[in-house]
């Protein structure tokens, strides 16, 4: 017994002094070759380590490796996949002969990844498969009892690592630096813990990260991710079923929530345009993609000023990410993707000739039916409405088949293209029952007309600017408006008031008649007010204007100057003093509408009335005289001369001193022409002579004051 005990504790004593002793005695470095060639063959891929290699079986087997190297595929840029400069292992020794692998210790310092796809889709890091590998290496099925039953990680460390990957098929590279990382996996089929900090593209980024169960993903099957991943101001969450069997597929709730979006995509690379809007991102919802593309169900959306809610796919496979959908949202806010509007003191603000960004619409692709109850564009404001909105390559395509704008219905169509080096624009809207005050009050900046009518435009236009479009537009369209009314001006008092000047021209007596006919709580009421118009290089021009109102009908015609912001509008109002026009007395007035849209007028012509005004008196001069010639006969003829009115002598003084020895009138064709009758060609001839004479009079002095001003001259 006691040399059995004396023997016993002899053996452990050598199995002591071997643990102590036999790192030291074997000779580590003459495996080197055997090591780095049965690592090549089992990964299809070179594999070298440095000398410093050592090995130690107390108080734990470990072993300790200086730069190793695995090369990197042919055909790829760089020297290796991936290259560790110190590895530290911790192997218990006991579990490993019954295939478990348990480590208690596996340090990787500033290990450096290099993940590569080509732009044929082949990737680098497509190590030889396990039945590629050496026979020795392959593992043998569950019946042979070889196969790998069990692996636990203890302290588990990434200490200032890197990753990089570059994919030449879809134009994106990322990298990760200071990689500082802790794994914690107690057995396969229990959670795989990784938290740590590291920089992504630059910015610090934080991952929080759970994957149950690694042996489910090590055999096809599928597992769960929960994910929590901080990069920048950016923010990602998400609980996600992970299935491998045919490439990577991920399904489950997630969340985004990016405030400087512009900075996450560049982080994610995509470089947004730098233009109006993209601004921040937030997205909830349930995820269902791949690597390339994925899919959001039951998904909530704030995108800058647009809270929305529906169903969301998106594609980053190609050049532009692609995004479409269903959605809903209570308010569309395109103002952040618009020119501010100008500010002016006086009105109407002037086009502004600043350079308008639409680069925002080469960011993205998209596809999207968009139903909202409320859309703001500028001053502008719309109700309910659908939009059916196609984005391709820098062309926006809006189809609207419900569009609601103050109080009215119809549908619209518009289209921005910024593929070329000059935006272009086309659009058309057809639109009834639109209430007319507050459009004109958000359109034109003022409240002057009321009432309830239709809008047709059709337009096409292209510039950088808001003044460069307004030359260029070209199109046409009109406007029925019913039942309403023009404020602070009662254009049927002030026919009436010209209408009565029968007895000549009295300026006086006009301009009172104006000032009573206008102001605050005057207007002009129709039952309808329509007109037709076209549009050429910024020009519009409205051929026939109509207006039907009680005591007044008006037609007329004109121009308005979209580019120069002017008007240049002639009516022909009838005025009666019956509400119906059928009875009592008939006045008529021309009416002259100018100005500019921000400082317009509309008042009586002047200088159409006062020739008017003029031609009354003389007709009245000339039917005296003739009326009394009358039943004369010869006699009368005879002493025609002697006998005529005096201010018929007077007149023809004034015409005959301006007519030629042949009778022609100096004041041209036009002119002489006007009347055929002897009386109409007199009357035109005076008021001719009159105005002329008033006009050289005005110009001669001018030029005297000019000679006082300038003795030299």
């Amino acid at each position: 017994m006691n040399r059995i005990v004396f023997i016993l504790i002899a053996l452990a004593a050598l199995l002591l002094a071997v643990l102590l002793f036999l790192p030291g005695l074997i000779p580590v470095a003459a495996f080197k070759g055997r090591i780095e060639t049965q690592a090549s063959q089992a990964l299809g891929r070179e594999v070298t380590i440095g000398d410093n290699l050592s090995f130690r079986i107390f108080p734990r087997t470990a072993f300790h490796v200086e730069d190793l190297v695995i090369a990197n595929a042919e055909g790829f840029e760089g020297d290796y996949l991936a290259r560790v400069e110190e590895a530290d292992i911790g192997v218990k020794l006991i579990p490993l002969l019954s295939q478990s692998v348990e480590i208690d210790r596996f340090v990787l310092t500033r290990p450096d990844i290099r993940l590569a796809r080509a732009a044929d889709g082949a990737v680098n890091w497509n190590l030889a498969s396990a039945e590629n590998a050496p026979a020795e290496t392959q593992p043998e099925d569950s019946a042979g009892g070889g196969q790998l039953r069990d692996l636990k990680l203890g302290d588990v460390r990434i200490v200032d690592g890197a990753a990089r990957y570059a994919d030449a098929a879809g134009g994106a590279s990322y990298a990760m630096e200071n990689i500082d990382l802790s794994v914690v996996l107690k057995s396969l089929s229990e959670p795989l813990e990784a938290n740590g900090t590291l920089q992504f593209q630059g910015e610090p980024a934080k991952i929080d990260m759970v994957l149950t169960s690694l042996a489910d993903i090590m055999a096809k099957r599928p597992g769960n991710l929960k994910l929590n991943l901080d990069i920048g101001e950016a923010s990602a969450g998400a609980d996600l079923e992970i299935a491998t069997a045919d490439g990577i597929r991920y399904s489950g709730p997630a969340t985004l929530d990016a405030p400087d979006l512009p900075a996450f995509a560049a982080l994610v690379g995509t470089e947004l345009a730098d233009a109006p809007g993209f601004d921040n991102l937030s997205v909830k919802g349930d995820i269902d993609g791949s690597d390339t593309q994925m899919r959001l169900d039951n998904t909530a959306i704030t995108f800058d000023e647009i809270e929305a809610q529906g169903a969301l796919a998106i594609d980053w496979s190609g050049a532009r990410p692609k995004a479409s959908g269903v959605l809903s949202t209570d308010q569309l806010d395109l103002r952040p993707y618009m020119p501010p509007p100008a500010e002016s003191p006086e009105g109407f603000p002037k086009w502004s000739e600043a350079s308008m960004d639409f680069a925002s619409l080469n960011n993205i692709d998209a596809d999207f039916d968009i139903s909202t109850n409320q859309i703001l564009i500028n001053d502008l404001e719309f109700g309910e409405s659908r939009i059916k909105l196609t984005i391709d390559r820098g062309r926006m395509t809006a189809q609207i088949p419900e569009l609601s704008m103050y109080g009215g219905q119809g549908s619209g169509r518009l289209v921005v293209n910024a593929q070329g080096a000059t935006p272009s624009f086309a659009g058309n809207f057809d639109v009834g029952s639109v209430r007319a005050q507050p459009f004109a009050t958000d359109l034109m900046k003022t409240d002057n007309l009321l009432g309830l009518g239709s809008f047709k435009l059709n337009f096409t236009a292209s510039g950088a600017s808001q003044a460069a479009i307004m030359r260029t537009i070209d199109g046409s369209g009109g406007f029925d408006l019913a039942d309403g009314a023009i404020k602070g001006v009662n254009i049927a008092a002030l026919v009436r008031a010209a209408g009565e000047l029968t007895e000549g021209f009295n300026l006086a007596a006009l301009q009172s008649a104006v000032s009573q006919a206008r102001g605050p709580a005057e207007q002009t009421d129709f039952s309808e007010f329509l007109s037709d118009f076209s549009i050429t290089d910024g020009l519009i021009n409205a051929p026939t204007i109509s207006l039907e109102g009680p005591y007044l009908t008006m037609s007329g015609t004109g121009t308005v100057n979209l580019a120069e912001q002017t008007i240049n509008i002639s009516l022909s109002p009838r005025a009666t003093t019956t509400i119906d026009g059928q009875g009592g007395r008939a006045f008529q007035a021309p009416v002259k509408i100018g100005g500019t849209f921000s400082k317009p007028s509309i008042g009586i012509d002047a200088q159409a009335l006062a020739k008017k005004g003029f031609q009354r008196t003389l007709e009245n001069v000339l039917s005296r005289d003739k009326g009394g010639q009358e039943g004369e006969g010869e006699e009368g003829a005879e002493g025609e001369e002697a006998e005529q009115d005096p201010a018929r002598q007077i007149l023809e003084g004034i015409i005959g001193g301006q007519k030629k020895k042949n009778g022609e009138d100096p004041a041209g064709e036009e002119e002489a022409s006007a009347e055929s009758s002897p009386e109409g060609a007199l009357i035109n001839e005076g008021l001719n002579a009159i105005f002329r004479n008033r006009q050289k009079a005005e110009e001669t002095q001018t030029e005297a004051t000019q000679a006082e001003e300038d003795p030299q001259q």
